[in-house]
């Protein structure tokens, strides 16, 4: 690749759906890539990173934004995916800037690590391990901690998804017990929290080759990344593709864009994108995108307000078979209390039809318009304008009249640290900010968390956390505490402690951080929760599974701490009770297991 400075030269606009673009070309070719959008200098712009294949060889750049103009940055060697590249940024070293993660089916562990960011958008390879040949990868604090995970997952047995928790030393433990017995083939993750019981959650579609059969399932986090994957009777099995959250309805609860490849459960196409609505944590099948295709693990959609009147409108690319050709497609949404959508075109003859494409949303020139970043396999079709030869990557600045405003600050911040012989519990709480566009139960909610005594990020926030721009984001994304306006974080290590909070809207503007709050840690201790004990919820149920013969005493309270129910038995334990927050504490001997559940 030429180390000169690599100018995006405007080609036209066009107008479809109320939403109006200026094209700029990468000149940069690319299919089964990632390419995301991200401030890796902290100067308060957005950078790109991509990295995929053109023919058989891998290919990937770092782009500077400078002032608009994209530099090559000289150090894309270090992030090397290659083949169905994943790439994913968080602060895993906690000194206030963006490291990545990343990985790909390659044959060399040059596509697979993690980077560590100088502070510049400089990057160098890390010795922590990412296992086998991965496909997809993640950070994300699975354990509530306070300290920053990671995940890694592969094809076939010998590179089972794998847990990495940080230690309070920085060293990472590896753990695969929750995907033990799995063989799963091009998977594909995504993290929600999908029933609002403050803990971060997993989706996984990929191929199952031990049933021979497309999967996809949720994966329900107990509290201490213990992932049990939940049973969805209305979930389509989809392998092959990818997944994409979002609150549609307004209602609190993050629903699903999934789409992949297979006519599995009687369906009978395998050309199929499908929204589901997340009611309370049971998925339901609301809007069906047929005659599209993915052809390609992970990034081909998007969920976002395009036209910026506080609905999620959808972008998908993929193979049309009714077309014959890549299509790249908006639905806007027209009714979300029925997700009902109208179907447009971006026409062909301006915009590029892909499959076995990445797409980012992100608002690249901080105007307040959602812009589209776009790579894929354009298939050198006839139709399509000279310069769509097979490859493409480039993006779309949104030029319509319509401004996104950023959310009001959280408000009434409070802390409560609260002990139990060696645990030490923190508990934050805000209240609801506000948005223009946005409904207020679609928001969601990015908490900063630092330790002033070491200078560690526990949480960053991925954004700009004072003076000018405070609230910029530095990644487009939902907020890392998702929609809870609760969030507990065990056993943080001594110190005094800084922490906020920031609303994020649709198109992942951030509002203005709330007042800066301060805690003091004198003393920490280990949680020790209960072994051969899992802690589940569905509908008006809890259950208790007991693996063990041993003895165990339930105990559940309601969130102003009064007992509900009290039990104890050597077996499974199943509880019905009405809906709402719960806290289920579990205790056999000396181990102990408090778990938050949202019936």
């Amino acid at each position: 690749m030429k180390k000169s400075t690599l100018f995006f030269a405007a080609m036209f606009a066009f107008i479809t759906a109320n939403a109006q673009f200026t094209e700029f070309d990468a000149t940069f070719d690319l299919q089964h890539a990632d390419i995301v959008a991200v401030d890796i200098d902290n100067d308060g712009d957005l950078d790109i990173i991509v990295s995929g294949i053109t023919g058989q060889s891998v290919k990937n750049a770092i782009f500077i934004n400078n002032g608009g103009t994209y530099t090559p940055q000289g150090s894309e060697s270090v992030i090397t995916p290659g083949h169905f590249a994943d790439i994913k940024m968080g602060d895993i070293d906690g000194d206030g800037d963006l490291d990545a993660i990343f990985n790909g089916n390659s044959n060399a562990d040059l596509g697979k690590g993690i980077a560590l960011n100088d502070g510049t958008g400089i990057f160098t390879r890390s010795t922590l391990d990412v296992t086998g040949a991965t496909i997809s990868c993640g950070f994300a604090d699975f354990n509530n901690d306070g300290l920053i995970d990671y995940y890694a997952i592969g094809n076939g047995t010998a590179n089972i998804g794998t847990i990495f928790f940080q230690n309070t030393d920085g060293s990472f433990t590896k753990d695969q017990s929750s995907f033990a017995g799995t063989n799963l083939i091009d998977a594909d993750v995504s993290l929600v929290d999908f029933n609002n019981d403050g803990y971060i959650d997993m989706f996984i579609s990929a191929w199952d080759d031990n049933g021979k059969s497309r999967f996809s399932a949720v994966y329900t986090n107990d509290g201490f990344g213990r992932f049990t994957m939940m049973a969805q009777p209305n979930l389509i099995r989809k392998g092959y593709g990818g997944s994409v959250w979002g609150d549609v309805d307004g209602d609190g609860f993050m629903d699903l864009l999934l789409n992949g490849d297979g006519g599995a459960d009687g369906e009978g196409s395998s050309d199929i994108f499908r929204l589901y609505r997340n009611s309370g944590g049971s998925l339901e099948a609301k809007a069906t995108f047929n005659d599209y295709r993915q052809i390609s693990v992970g990034d081909g959609a998007r969920m976002v307000d395009w036209d910026n009147d506080g609905d999620l409108d959808i972008i998908l690319t993929g193979w049309s078979g009714t077309k014959g050709r890549q299509a790249t497609m908006l639905f806007v949404c027209t009714n979300p209390a029925t997700f009902t959508y109208t179907e447009h075109e971006l026409s062909n003859t301006a915009f590029p039809g892909v499959s076995e494409s990445s797409i980012e949303t992100a608002d690249l020139n901080k105007d307040g318009k959602i812009d589209l970043l776009i790579t894929g396999y354009n298939g050198d079709q006839a139709s399509q304008i000279g310069k769509f030869n097979r490859n493409i990557c480039g993006y779309y600045l949104n030029q319509s009249t319509t401004v996104n405003t950023k959310p009001t600050a959280p408000t009434t911040l409070a802390h409560e640290i609260t002990k139990s012989g060696d645990e030490t519990l923190v508990t934050f709480t805000w209240g609801a900010a506000t948005d223009a566009q946005t409904p207020q139960k679609a928001l969601t909610y990015n908490m900063a968390l630092k330790n002033t005594s070491t200078g560690k990020w526990f949480y960053n926030p991925m954004a700009v956390t004072s003076g000018e721009t405070n609230g910029w984001r530095m990644v487009s994304e939902h907020g890392n505490v998702f929609g809870n306006k609760r969030w507990e974080i065990y056993n943080l290590p001594a110190g005094t402690y800084e922490w906020t909070v920031q609303a994020i809207d649709a198109n992942f503007m951030g509002g203005t951080f709330a007042e800066t709050k301060t805690f003091t840690i004198t003393s920490t201790g280990l949680i020790n929760p209960v072994s051969g004990v899992s802690i589940s919820a569905f509908n008006q149920k809890i259950n208790v599974k007991n693996s063990t013969s041993d003895m165990l005493n339930v105990c559940v309270y309601d969130l102003a701490g009064a007992m509900i129910k009290q039990i104890n038995s050597a077996s499974d334990i199943n509880i019905n009770l009405n809906k709402g927050i719960y806290l289920v504490q579990v205790t056999k001997g000396i181990e102990k297991t408090v778990q938050k559940v949202v019936l």
